[in-house]
């Protein structure tokens, strides 16, 4: 999917991408280490004869290139001395530098044969690079194979790359071990280059999903930094479903000097040097100096919408923070939409808008809202005869909104609820401190124990760990990750994916004086992040002691959680 607000505000500066790329260059520091700009044949080049492909690259300010095997330039290992002679000449002749070459050899086979023909092509192709006066030679890991412990094919790539690494250092060439295929996470490739030991196997950064997973993108990525070579691979640069934002801040402020090489995965587009002059204008933008984030904090304004006073629109600085919604019209008392810094939605759309793509299950699930599934024997979470009714509420200083609701089943109210809402904001960071009373009516009143509540949020598709469009990942205090999340009781819950190209962390932490403090934690992989003090037996099994509650008016329940959103480029590291 392309973003079409970053596309929008880049293309003039793509129209004139000369004079405007020219100017931005001009503002880096003089000898400071910059990643460069260039192209994989896959798949935007892949049908131009080799004359074409220079010329489009020269035309579009690309600094380099990387020939991909069977592609319409005819660069081949098979080729005679003098025809690698009259392409390193046309190469020598041009401002565009041949990176490498692209292989499609790799090392998992369990037939010795096989692997063999793999590593002998392998040298094939180093000579060949060699001979063109490139730097390298992609290969691949590649995938596990049933009936092969998944060490035994670890073990063989490393100990393949480890033979074939004096051969590459003797013709001056780098291997470079794409991030690809079964063995994509980068845990896998690092254990692999780690057995492969010798300075020339690098690692090619590939922008696959897996870099999002397990311990996040930063974690990975910090983890592979130390094995990059002269090249990493990205998708269009005008994607939203990869934090490319991040990683492009990352390669241009850690002293990476190598090619950041686009490797298209959409066909060849019909006007093709005007869309890889769009890509360099983008690459351009996204790796200029970049100005330090400042703690500096954002005014906040609350503003009711003229035709609908019980919805509170909240501002941060200029930008959309979220809408505060208290109608009568309303289930439950709810914020939607909800924005991360950028104005990145972080909670499904759905029941309140139909997007494309989302889903349209558990329509109780309202953006950030509280709820329980059994309040006194009564429902709130999914039964819509069971309501809370916002009876007023009011704006505090500039920060902060205050209601109060009645909690309303069908045979009337059972408890009063006010709840405390207070807004903050700095350029990367947008947090909502709740706090909450509810007290009964009656003399007493028990939320039972069920995984049905409390404090609940439902996830932004690309914030999930599993489902179309799923992106991201879970984590708690313990760093335990995803699926292993649920029922589990910790302090803090994390959820973080890529919104809109940037990648964006949720995060909601429980306060040490609630009740059941640490929390357990209903977190779907679907999407559902939830914070339930009450669901004991409902989540470590019926051998557990309830953790069904009782609440006095002279004791009620009261709650504290903060939700913070974070879009920064140090988020993944942090």
């Amino acid at each position: 999917m392309i973003d079409r607000r970053l596309f929008v505000s880049t293309a003039a500066a793509a129209a004139t991408c000369g004079a405007w790329a020219e100017r931005i260059r001009a503002t880096r520091p003089l000898g400071g280490s910059v990643p460069r700009f260039g192209l994989v044949t896959y798949l935007w080049g892949r049908d131009l004869e080799r004359a074409a492909l220079i010329a489009a690259c020269e035309a579009s300010r690309l600094d380099g290139v990387e020939l991909r095997t069977t592609h319409a330039h005819g660069v081949e290992p098979s080729l005679a001395p003098a025809e690698l002679a009259e392409v390193r000449a046309q190469f020598d002749d041009s401002p565009v530098t041949l990176v490498g070459l692209g292989s499609d050899e790799r090392f998992d086979s369990p037939d010795p044969a096989r692997l063999e023909a793999s590593m002998a092509s392998v040298r094939r192709f180093l000579k060949c690079s060699a001979a063109l006066g490139a730097t390298g030679v992609k290969v691949k890991p590649d995938s596990f194979h049933r009936g092969v412990e998944r060490t035994t094919t670890i073990d063989q790539i490393g100990r393949s790359l480890a033979a074939l690494g004096p051969f590459a250092s003797d013709h001056g060439q780098e291997l470079r071990l794409e991030v690809h295929g079964g063995c994509a996470d980068p845990r896998i490739i690092e254990e692999i280059v780690s057995i492969a030991n010798h300075p020339a196997i690098r690692v090619c950064w590939n922008c696959n999903t897996t870099d999002l997973r397990g311990p996040g993108f930063g974690r990975h990525y910090d983890r592979l930094r130390p094995h990059f070579g002269q090249t990493m691979h990205v998708r269009e640069l005008d994607t939203v479903e990869y934090p490319i934002v991040d990683l492009l801040e990352r390669v241009s402020t850690d002293g990476y000097d190598g090619f950041v090489l686009l490797e298209a995965h959409t066909p060849p587009p019909r006007h093709r040097v005007s869309a890889l002059s769009n890509q360099r204008a983008i690459f351009d933008a996204r790796t200029r100096p970049i100005v330090a984030i400042t703690d500096r904090s954002l005014p906040i304004r609350i503003t009711p919408r003229r035709n609908a006073p019980n919805q509170l629109d909240v501002r941060a600085g200029a930008d959309a923070f979220c809408t505060v919604r208290l109608g009568p019209a309303e289930r439950t008392p709810a914020i939607f939409p909800l924005h991360a810094p950028g104005e990145r939605l972080v909670v499904r759309a759905f029941p309140f808008e139909r997007r494309p793509g989302e889903s349209t299950d558990h329509p109780h699930h309202r953006g950030l809202w509280f709820a329980h599934g059994d309040v006194g024997g009564l429902d709130f979470w999914h039964d819509p005869a069971c309501r809370v009714v916002v009876r007023r509420h009011e704006t505090v200083g500039d920060d902060t909104i205050r209601f109060v609701a009645d909690w309303v089943g069908p045979r009337g109210r059972v408890a009063i609820e006010t709840r405390t809402l207070r807004f903050s904001a700095r350029p990367d960071r947008h947090r909502i401190e709740t706090a909450i009373e509810l007290v009964p009516i009656r003399e007493r009143l028990v939320l039972g124990d069920t995984k049905e509540g409390l404090f609940a949020m439902r996830l932004a598709p690309t914030l999930r760990v599993e489902g179309s469009n799923a992106r991201g990942r879970l984590e708690n205090a313990e760093g335990v990750l995803d699926r292993d999340c649920w029922g589990r009781r910790s302090a803090r819950m994390i959820a973080e994916g890529p919104i809109g190209g940037r990648l964006v962390r949720v995060t909601v932490e429980d306060h040490e004086e609630n009740p059941g403090f640490p929390t357990h934690w209903h977190a779907r992989p679907y999407g559902l992040l939830a914070a339930n003090p009450f669901g004991r037996r409902a989540f470590e099994g019926p051998e557990a002691r309830s953790g069904a509650t009782e609440f006095t008016p002279e004791t009620p329940l009261r709650l504290r959680y903060v939700t913070t959103l974070e879009t920064r480029p140090g988020l993944a590291g942090a």
